[in-house]
């Protein structure tokens, strides 16, 4: 488990750090001592961010149980076509898909996946990858509603977010010498009081527009081979 103010910490010092090697100036010096200098200074603030990487959670498979929808007999194959039949109606009378799935049952959310790919809604959009994958998640959404089996993939998931969140912001520290933006869209998403916690902590330690520095260093020592 993550301890967030240890790790907020960590992660504002290297950031504090980083703007320190960004800014450094020193008379003694030559240019190439100077950059050999702050490389060595952001390879040490790298190695503390690797350290100190949350394990990588291993990830539940959702396969088994979107493979346990599929039809084992004729009786099952009929009730699964009886209930796309009523999907259908329900489509031609004006519903939209996602309604539909807002409040479907286990087998009718079978018959909703065995159909997807062949939906003429799906078919003649502009998109249809992209609205698969929507419909897809949606199904997936509300089986962990109705399904134990999925509500348990489900729950593993929820405790990995926070592992993932956190190795996210490091992974990108480490790499661009900034929060990156994905990783704040994850840390949200399962603590947003930290996400506010880790900003104000950033502000002060790398206060902007001086962090802007931060980036263009590690980019440039990046495009120079040591």
């Amino acid at each position: 488990m993550t301890d967030t103010a240890s790790t907020i910490t960590l992660i504002t010092t290297a950031r504090r750090d980083l703007l320190a090697a960004a800014l450094l100036q020193d008379q003694h010096l030559t240019p190439e001592g100077l950059r050999a200098r702050q490389r060595r200074d952001v390879d040490v603030i790298r190695a503390r961010l690797t350290a100190a990487l949350p394990a990588e959670p291993t990830t539940p498979d959702r396969q088994p149980v979107l493979d346990a929808l599929a039809p084992k007999d004729a009786d099952m194959i009929a009730l699964q076509a009886h209930q796309w039949s009523k999907v259908r109606a329900l489509l031609d009378a004006g519903r939209d898909l996602p309604s539909i799935i807002q409040d479907a049952d286990r087998l009718r959310l079978a018959a909703i996946l065995d159909h997807l790919g062949t939906m003429p809604e799906v078919l003649e959009d502009s998109r249809p990858e992209e609205v698969v994958e929507f419909i897809q998640g949606a199904v997936w959404d509300r089986l962990v509603q109705v399904d134990p089996a999925a509500e348990r993939i489900a729950a593993i998931e929820r405790t990995n977010q926070p592992a993932i969140a956190w190795r996210a912001i490091l992974e990108g520290l480490a790499a661009t010498g900034e929060v990156r933006f994905e990783g704040r869209v994850l840390l949200h998403q399962v603590d947003p009081e930290a996400l506010a916690l880790l900003d104000e902590g950033d502000a002060l330690a790398a206060p902007a527009p001086e962090s802007g520095v931060i980036p263009r260093l590690v980019e440039s020592l990046e495009s120079v081979p040591a």
